[in-house]
Parts: C-alpha cells; sequence; structure tokens
C-alpha cells in the first residue's frame, strides 16, 4: 500500500516538472528569464566566372581571314599545337619567287667563280697579249712607212704620183705612229700590274655575288621566320579557347585570337582552376581570405550533382561601378569539383553569415 502511494506521488512531481518546462520554454518572461534568439544565416553572393590558374592571350601579329581552325574552343592542347592558320598566299608567293632568285643567284656566282680561276690563269683579254711583238712590229710598220713617205715626196716634186698618194702614204704614217703610240701604253700598263687588275676585278665580281647572295638567303630567313606568325600555337599544355571557330573569318592585326588556360594542378589550385567575382561593397567584409565557400555554376544543377568548393586567395582593391552599384573583384582557388567546371563557364559564389 505504501509503496503504491510512493510511485503516486513521484509521478504526480514528475507531471508537474513537465508542465512547469513546457511553460517556460513558451513564456520565459513569467519567471524573470531571457533566452537568446536563435541566430539566423543568409547568403552573400557574388557573381563569377571560371578560368585556368594561369591565363595566356595569345594575339595575331598581321591581319588576315582564318584558313583553318584545328582546335575548337573547350579543347585540351599541348605545347606546341597549332591552334589557327591565317592564309598566307601571298606570303607563300613571296617566298617561292625569292627562292627562284637565290638559285638563279647561286648560278651567277658558279659563273664569276669560273672567270675569277680563268683570269688567274689567263688575266689578260686578246688586245693585250703580245704586246711586245706587236710594238716590235709597230716600230718597224712605221721605220717602213716613214721611208716610203721620203720616196713619195721624191717622186711628188719629180710629178711622178699625185698629190693624193702622197696624202695616203702621209696618214699611213700617222696611222702606225699611232699604233706604236697605243702599244707602247699598252706595254707601260702591262708594267704596271694590268694582269693584277683583271683578276682583282674579277675577284671584286665574285665577292659581289656572294654578298647579293647572303643577302637573299637574309631575306629569305627573314620572310620564314614571318610566316610562323600566321599560325597561333599553344605556348603550353592547356586549354583553348577561341574568338572564331569560323573558316574565312577576318581578324584585324592585334585581335585576340586565342586564349590559352593552363588547368594542371598544383598546391594552391589542386584542381588547376580558379574563379573571379564580384562582390557588392557592402557585402566584401564577409569575405575571408582562406575561408571556404561554395560555388553554384551555372553549367549543371548543383542541388542535385554538388557544389564546387572555392576558397579566396585575393581581394582586388580597386572597384568597379555598376549604376548604383560599387563591385570589388574576389579572386577564388577551386578545391574541389563535383563536375569538371568548363572554363568560362560562370556561377554564384556562395558564402553563408551567421546574424543575430
Amino acid at each position: 500500500m505504501m509503496k503504491n502511494m510512493l510511485w503516486a506521488a513521484g509521478g504526480a512531481v514528475l507531471a508537474l516538472l513537465v508542465f512547469l518546462a513546457a511553460w517556460w520554454s513558451m513564456n520565459p518572461a513569467t519567471f524573470g528569464w531571457t533566452v537568446p534568439a536563435a541566430p539566423r544565416t543568409r547568403i552573400v553572393r557574388g557573381s563569377g566566372f571560371v578560368r585556368g590558374r594561369s591565363r595566356t592571350v595569345l594575339r595575331n601579329k598581321f591581319a588576315g581571314f582564318v584558313s583553318k581552325v584545328n582546335v575548337y574552343s573547350q579543347t585540351p592542347v599541348k605545347q606546341g599545337d597549332v591552334i589557327i592558320e591565317y592564309d598566307d598566299l601571298d606570303l607563300r608567293t613571296s617566298i617561292a619567287k625569292l627562292e627562284h632568285s637565290i638559285m638563279e643567284q647561286k648560278k651567277t656566282l658558279e659563273i664569276k667563280t669560273v672567270e675569277l680561276e680563268l683570269k688567274k690563269l689567263d688575266p689578260l683579254p686578246s688586245e693585250y697579249r703580245k704586246t711586245q711583238w706587236k710594238l716590235a712590229a709597230a716600230k718597224k710598220r712605221l721605220e717602213r712607212h716613214t721611208h716610203e713617205l721620203e720616196v713619195y715626196k721624191r717622186l711628188f716634186r719629180n710629178q711622178s704620183i699625185s698629190e693624193l698618194s702622197l696624202r695616203e702614204k702621209a696618214q699611213e704614217v700617222k696611222d702606225a705612229e699611232a699604233d706604236l703610240l697605243g702599244y707602247s701604253d699598252d706595254l707601260d700598263k702591262l708594267k704596271n700590274g694590268l694582269a693584277n687588275i683583271y683578276i682583282q676585278q674579277a675577284e671584286r665580281n665574285v665577292e659581289a655575288a656572294r654578298i647579293k647572295l647572303a643577302d637573299l638567303e637574309r631575306e629569305l630567313e627573314l620572310l620564314r621566320e614571318q610566316s610562323k606568325y600566321y599560325k597561333i600555337v599553344a605556348p603550353y599544355d592547356g586549354v583553348c579557347i577561341t574568338n572564331s571557330d569560323v573558316v574565312h573569318a577576318y581578324n584585324a592585326a592585334g585581335t585576340e585570337a586565342v586564349e590559352i588556360n593552363r588547368v594542371t594542378p598544383n598546391e594552391q589550385f589542386p584542381c588547376g582552376k580558379r574563379v573571379y567575382a564580384y562582390f557588392d561593397e557592402d557585402d566584401l567584409a564577409y569575405v575571408i581570405e582562406g575561408v571556404p565557400c561554395r560555388f553554384r555554376s551555372n553549367q549543371y544543377d548543383c542541388d542535385k550533382k554538388g557544389f564546387a568548393t572555392l576558397v579566396p586567395y585575393q581581394v582586388k582593391k580597386q572597384r568597379a561601378s555598376y549604376g548604383d552599384k560599387v563591385l570589388h573583384l574576389v579572386k577564388f582557388c577551386v578545391t574541389k569539383e563535383t563536375v569538371p567546371l568548363r572554363i568560362d563557364s560562370t556561377g554564384t559564389v556562395e558564402i553563408f553569415v551567421k546574424e543575430r
């Protein structure tokens, strides 16, 4: 009997305590107590886009039409891969003409070299050969014509010949004197090294031909060097983004033709990618370097497939104004991907902030 009464009293006390606890939870002020309000959570958002951990923009040096697209956007490339080629018909034509000119100049150099060897064997032209003998013959001829002129003068005084015959013989003497003088000058030239002068002239002709050939070859080398600027080549492994996947599209000189994003991971960028996001100036205080947040990509349904994880590593100090908003650029490294993020894809960085 006593035992049953104790159990009943205990149950009554327990029921009273449960009632008081419920009442206090609903009306704590009745007992003079206050309970802190449960914290609220809001999301700070910034609009962003995906990049590789490093990025290089390649521009075309010369204006031209796209002749071939070998690699399209979002495609991995290896260092040295030719991504885009431009029409270089005019350049190829110039190179072909120059190659033909070089072949002709090589033949000219061969000819000049052979002429030099011949000059060394026989440097003098035909008019200077046997000059000594020709000089002696000219002296004999002058002596003979001079003697005949004296005879003609006596015959003319005796009226045995006409005045015309005398004049003709006098002219023969003058011609013989001129020949003698010419051969004498030639002999003086030979004594002063005329043969060496002809050899030196032949050597200069060879050197001039060699210089011209070298100039043409240098010009061809420059043109061939120039031809590489009609191709956009990947400087390193990465993912390429092209400004045009259309053949025959025209690009002005200096156009941003291709963008290469390096996506190989390293210690700072485990996924090899980063996100550039813009935050309202008022929300910038909630971006803390090194504190992870998530990225809601527009590329896929993140609520079903999961969010990428980002870590901010740099807050840019410069501001950009858009209407009445002031935005700051924040750089994030991607530390985790549930679905591989495409380069240049967009999305929203979400940072959860607790407020009281």
